[in-house]
């Protein structure tokens, strides 16, 4: 391979690290910003609910999605280093998490189907599944090099 050829290659990596530092860098929405988009309320009135998650049914739902947001992310950010540090494992580690993802969510609503029926607790029954069986998989994952 050329100097040349070598050169714009280089060039190339470098950008796509520096693009992908910048992108990890950028700060996201906050918890309270999602929420409240995902649920239509006002920033501040998700606050409120957060506020005090044992005052109301409708708080405790907030706080078990806000919970269930925290491990998803904590999750994500354990992938995202495992990806930077063994590119190599990235097609197994994504093949691992879509099934498991995919289980996850089918396992944790028939348990609470089985346990709340269709009482108003149910999505906040859910995510509370949802959140530990994320916190499992990121323990999980953090305990290996590949899957």
């Amino acid at each position: 391979m050329s100097a040349e050829r070598l050169a714009k290659r280089m060039v190339l990596l470098l950008a796509l690290v520096s693009a992908s530092a910048a992108v990890r860098a950028a700060p996201g929405p906050t918890l309270t910003e999602v929420l409240a988009q995902r649920s239509g309320l006002t920033p501040p009135e998700v606050a409120s609910l957060l506020s005090s998650c044992d005052a109301n049914p409708t708080s405790m739902r907030f706080c078990a999605w806000r919970d269930q947001l925290i491990a998803e992310r904590r999750l994500q950010q354990l992938i995202d280093e495992k990806r930077t540090a063994s590119p190599k494992c990235a097609a197994a580690l994504a093949q691992k998490l879509a099934a498991w993802q995919k289980r996850r969510d089918q396992t944790c609503k028939q348990s609470t189907i089985r346990q709340w029926g269709d009482g108003s607790m149910l999505s906040a029954a859910e995510a509370m599944c949802q959140t530990d069986r994320t916190k499992q998989m990121t323990q999980s994952l953090s305990a290996n090099t590949c899957p």
